[in-house]
C-alpha cells in the first residue's frame, strides 16, 4: 500500500529524535483497515520538515580531549555470586548503605547495634535475603588476596563473610528489633478482645434486644417449623433486614428501631455498650497465635545461639552479652504476652457458648463481625427512620398548606355569591337599576332632592323619619330659588343620576322591607 516506497525515499539530513511507538505489521493491514486508506504522502512538505530537523534534533555531545585521550575503566567481571544477587546487593548499597563504609557496616554488626537508621529491620532482612550461600561465602574468603579486583557486591559479600555466624546473628538482631514492635502490637489486641467479650456479655441493652427480637421471631413463626424458638444464632442479627414489610419500603430493621424509639427508649442505645467490639473485630486469632509461636521459636533460637557466643570472637564482637541481656527480659515478656493470649481464649470460648453456639464451629472475629455490623445496620435504620418521618410531616404540613387554600378559595367564592345575593334583595342590583330608568324617563330624575333634616328623637310619622318634604314645601322652596337666580337650571342626565345616586338610601336604611321602597316610590309619584 505504499509504506515501503515511502520508507525508502525518506532522507533525513540529522540524526533525529525517534518516535518510540509499535509498528502494525503488514500482514495485519487489509483494504477495511484504516491505515490502508492513509495517504501520508500528500502532506509532504519541505518546510515541515525543516522545522522537524531544527527542533527534534539530537544534541551532539563531544568528548573532551581528556576523555579521549583518559582509558575506559575496565569493568570488573563477577567471581564468585551469581549476576541477580550481585544485583540486589548493589541496589541494597546504593539505596540504604551509601554512607557507610564496609568495615563500619561490620562494626556495627558485631556489636549489635541497631540503633542506627542505616541497620533498620528491612535493612537486616535484605542483609539475609541476598546473602550468598555458606558455600559461595568460604569461596570469596579465599580470594583475600585479590579483594581490589572484586566488585563493590561482592567486596561487601566478603566482608561479611568474615563475621563469625553471620546469618544467625542478623537473624537475632532481627528478632530483637521486631519483637518489640509486635509486642506493642500484640498487647492491645488482647486487651481489646477480652474487653469486647465483657462488654457484649453483661449489656443489659443488648440482651432486651434480643430478648425482643425473639418474641417478635416467635410471634411472626407462629404454626412454622420455625415457631415456639428458645434462643437463635446471632449472625441471623445480620438478616433482619431481609424480611421487608408489606410496602417493601421498609423492613424488620426499621420495625425494631421504631419498637425500642417508642417502646423502650431506655434500650435503644446498645450500641454505646460496645467501644471496643469495633476494634476487636479486626483482630484475627490465627495471626495471634502465629506471631506468637514465632515469638517463642525465634527466642528457642537465641537461646541455643548464645551458646556459641560465650567467649567473644574480638573485642568489637559484644553479640554474646548485648543478646543475653535482650532475652532475659523478652522471655518474661513473652510469659506475660502468652498468659493474656491463653485468658483472651477463655474469654473468646466462654461467651460463644453463653449464647449457646459450639465454639469449634464460630471463631470469635466472625461472631464479633456479626454483632457490631448489627449494630451498624441498626443506627442506620434509626436514621432512615427520622428522615422518613420528617418527610412525612412535610408532606402532611404541604397538604395542610393546599386544603387551607381550598377552603380559603372556596369561602371566597361562597362569600362573593352572598354578597351578590344580598345587593339583589335589597334592591342594589336590578330593582336600583330600574327604578333609575324610569326616573329618567318621567323627569324624575330631573328634580331637586328633598332637603334632608334633623330629627328629634321620639316617635314620628313614617314621612318625617324619612325626612321628605310637602308638595306645597317643595314648590315653595323652588319658587323662591328661582326668583334668587332669575333662572331656571336644567341638569344634565349625569347630574340626574348623581342626584338620585346620592339619595340612594344608606347601607343602614337599606335593610328596609321591599314593602317600605314601594311605599316610598308611591310618595314620589304623589309629589309629581
Amino acid at each position: 500500500y505504499g509504506k515501503q516506497w515511502y520508507q525508502r525515499r525518506v532522507r533525513v539530513p540529522v540524526t533525529v529524535k525517534k518516535l518510540n511507538w509499535s509498528q502494525i505489521p503488514m500482514r495485519s493491514i487489509n483494504k477495511t483497515t484504516f491505515w490502508a486508506k492513509t495517504r501520508e504522502t500528500e502532506l509532504e512538505n519541505a518546510d515541515l520538515f525543516k522545522q522537524i530537523n531544527s527542533q527534534f534534533a539530537q544534541k551532539q555531545v563531544k568528548e573532551s580531549a581528556a576523555a579521549i585521550a583518559m582509558p575506559k575503566k575496565k569493568v570488573k567481571e563477577l567471581k564468585v555470586i551469581d549476576p541477580k544477587m550481585s544485583q540486589n546487593l548493589g541496589i541494597l548499597l546504593n539505596a540504604n548503605l551509601k554512607s557507610y563504609t564496609f568495615e563500619e557496616i561490620r562494626t556495627a554488626i558485631l556489636k549489635c547495634d541497631d540503633s542506627e537508621g542505616s541497620l533498620s529491620p528491612a535493612v537486616l532482612e535484605s542483609m539475609l535475603r541476598y546473602l550468598p550461600s555458606a558455600e559461595e561465602m568460604g569461596n570469596l574468603r579465599q580470594l583475600k588476596g585479590e579483594y581490589d579486583e572484586l566488585c563493590p557486591p561482592e567486596q561487601f559479600a566478603f566482608v561479611l563473610s568474615n563475621i563469625p555466624r553471620i546469618e544467625p546473628r542478623l537473624q537475632a538482631m532481627v528478632f530483637r528489633k521486631k519483637f518489640e514492635e509486635e509486642l506493642k502490637e500484640l498487647t492491645p489486641d488482647i486487651a481489646n478482645v477480652m474487653a469486647a467479650c465483657e462488654e457484649i456479655r453483661y449489656s443489659e441493652k443488648f440482651a432486651k434486644t434480643l430478648e425482643l427480637i425473639l418474641l417478635i421471631g416467635n410471634y411472626m413463626n407462629s404454626g412454622s417449623r420455625n415457631a415456639s424458638t428458645y434462643g437463635f444464632k446471632l449472625n441471623f442479627l445480620t438478616k433482619l433486614q431481609n424480611t421487608k414489610t408489606q410496602d417493601n419500603r421498609t423492613n424488620m430493621l426499621h420495625f425494631l428501631a421504631e419498637v425500642l424509639e417508642t417502646k423502650y427508649p431506655q434500650w435503644v442505645n446498645f450500641k454505646d455498650d460496645m467501644k471496643t467490639v469495633e476494634k476487636a473485630r479486626r483482630v484475627c486469632d490465627d495471626q495471634l497465635s502465629k506471631q506468637l509461636r514465632g515469638m517463642k521459636k525465634s527466642l528457642g533460637n537465641l537461646k541455643k545461639e548464645l551458646d556459641f557466643h560465650k567467649t567473644p570472637e574480638s573485642l568489637d564482637d559484644q553479640f554474646g552479652t548485648r543478646m543475653s541481656a535482650f532475652l532475659v527480659v523478652a522471655e518474661d515478656q513473652y510469659s506475660k504476652l502468652d498468659t493474656a493470649y491463653q485468658s483472651m481464649g477463655k474469654y473468646a470460648t466462654e461467651l460463644i457458648s453463653y449464647y449457646g453456639e459450639d465454639p469449634k464451629k464460630t471463631n470469635i472475629e466472625d461472631f464479633f463481625s456479626d454483632i457490631i455490623t448489627f449494630c451498624n445496620d441498626f443506627e442506620t435504620a434509626r436514621a432512615e427512620n427520622t428522615k422518613i418521618k420528617e418527610a412525612k410531616k412535610r408532606e402532611e404540613k404541604q397538604k395542610e398548606m393546599k386544603e387551607a387554600e381550598k377552603m380559603k378559595r372556596e369561602k371566597e367564592k361562597e362569600m362573593s355569591k352572598g354578597y351578590g345575593k344580598i345587593l339583589d334583595d335589597q334592591g342594589d342590583g336590578e330593582g336600583l337599576l330600574e327604578d333609575m330608568m324610569v326616573a329618567l324617563k318621567t323627569g324624575t330624575a330631573y328634580r331637586e332632592r328633598p332637603v334632608r333634616t334633623k330629627q328629634k328623637r321620639g316617635k314620628s310619622s313614617p314621612s318625617l323619619r324619612r325626612g321628605a318634604k310637602t308638595q306645597k314645601d317643595l314648590k315653595g322652596d323652588v319658587k323662591g330659588r328661582r326668583s334668587n337666580t332669575g333662572l331656571t337650571p336644567k341638569k344634565s342626565d349625569g347630574d340626574a343620576l348623581n342626584d338620585i345616586l346620592s339619595s340612594t338610601p344608606t347601607s343602614n336604611t337599606r335593610t328596609r322591607s321591599r314593602g317600605n321602597t314601594n311605599s316610598s316610590s308611591k310618595a314620589s309619584e304623589a309629589l309629581q
